[in-house]
């Protein structure tokens, strides 16, 4: 099994997830975050704790999605979210693939997933 996590703009969200969906995975965790890549110039206001209070963060509001999938749909998943978080524009996001050695579920009883 693999894990993949794709920081994506936020208003790429729904076309990824949906995208997902119609190939039939549904199981997905998605993460409201803050970064910066390298791309210096962009920069945006952002002060979650104080919304009258406007602080130059630099930071860039992005969608963190992290999804376990099976070594065959590896590919398949990474071409649905480039095609649908893709701009053109610097600050699409990225995609990262980890290798999984073993999935446990948190329910009572549940049989860990052994990676293949």
């Amino acid at each position: 099994m693999k894990r993949i996590e794709a920081v994506i703009r936020p208003h790429k969200q729904p076309y990824v997830l949906a995208a997902l969906a119609g190939m039939g995975i549904n199981n997905v965790t998605v993460i409201e975050t803050l970064g910066l890549g390298p791309a210096p110039n962009y920069s945006q206001i952002y002060e979650p704790s104080s919304p009258n209070k406007e602080t130059h963060t630099g930071l860039i509001p992005k969608r963190l999605l992290l999804l376990f999938v099976e070594d065959n749909q590896v590919q398949p998943v990474i071409e649905v979210i480039r095609s649908n978080a893709f701009t053109g524009a610097p600050g699409d996001g990225t995609i990262a693939v980890s290798r999984l050695d073993e999935i446990v579920r948190i329910r009572p009883n549940a049989a860990a997933q052994k990676s293949k």
